[in-house]
Formats: C-alpha cells, structure tokens, sequence
C-alpha cells in the first residue's frame, strides 16, 4: 500500500510538472504570435500607415495565396533565438514609449524610410525566400551573395512589404 502511494505520488507530480511546461509553452508561443502580426502593431496610432500600405502588399496577403508575413518576420532579426526575441522586446518596448511620451505627429517618415536598411533584416527576407540565392544564380542577386555588395534587400526592394507608403503616409499626416 505504501509503494502504491508513492507511485502515485510520483505520477501526479510529473504530470503535473508536464502540464504546467505545456500551458507554459502555450501561453508564451500564444504571446509571441499574437504580438507579432498587423493587427497588433496597428494598435499603436502611428503605424496605421504601415498597416495599410502592409495590406496592400504582396506580404501582407495580397496575393494569390493569401500568404501573410508577421511584423516580426522582416522587423526583427533571425539570426538566432535570442537575438530574435531580444529584437522584438526591444522593438516593443521603444515603439511603446515613443506612443506614449511622444507627439507622433511630427515623425518624419520619410526621412525614416531612408533608413530602411536599419529596421528590416536580411535575415528575415531568406528565412522565407530561402532558394533565392540558387533562384538567381548569374543575375543581380548573384552580387549580393557573393558578398560583391554592401547592399541589402531593402536598399533596392524600397517599398516591399508597404506597397504605396508615400499614399498611407501622406493620407495619415493630413488627417
């Protein structure tokens, strides 16, 4: 009777210890997710643009697929986990603070967009297009892989993932 109590003892807490990490897990995955996508981003006034001129686009789903890009997935690094999710707390916590304690009204955008190259990472882009450097061989791209460039997506792809920018952002400044 003894050895059963035990056992018993011992099933439940491993079980229990299981169900706690699988709620954990799914609460945190759940999070990463929900806080990933337009529809989060866009709760903050400023990026409404963004979001439109995203919907627009062929990474925002406007395609014959219907296939979506996250935020995250151009807007924070992929080089590893932890620069992945270090990025995004980052990101997070300083767009939050400039909603807050900043007159938004007076970002000049287009001067931002200028520098695209420090907000959009390569390393995003070949997550998803991971064959383009055999897609491409002996074409522009070519130079890029070969390291002949300095260049990144972006500094040619000006307005991928924010089809007709300018349009959102000059609507939304004279509002």
């Amino acid at each position: 009777m003894e050895n059963r109590k035990k056992t018993l003892k011992i099933v439940i807490i491993a079980v229990s210890v299981f169900l706690l990490m699988l709620v954990s897990w799914m609460v945190v995955e759940t999070s990463i997710e929900v806080t990933s996508d337009a529809f989060f981003c866009s709760t903050c006034h400023v990026m409404q643009p963004m979001v439109k001129a995203y919907s627009d686009s062929i990474h925002g789903g406007d395609n014959t697929l219907g296939i979506m890009a996250a935020c995250t997935d151009c807007h924070v690094s992929h080089e590893n986990l932890f620069t992945h999710f270090a990025g995004k707390a980052r990101s997070g916590t300083h767009d939050i603070w400039v909603e807050l304690t900043t007159d938004t009204s007076n970002i000049d955008w287009e001067t931002k967009r200028l520098e695209r190259e420090e907000y959009v990472y390569d390393s995003g882009c070949l997550t998803c297009h991971r064959s383009l450097e055999t897609a491409t061989s002996g074409e522009e791209h070519q130079k890029y892989f070969d390291g002949i460039t300095d260049s990144k997506c972006v500094t040619c792809h000006e307005e991928v993932g924010h089809s007709n920018i300018n349009k959102y952002l000059l609507e939304h400044k004279y509002k």
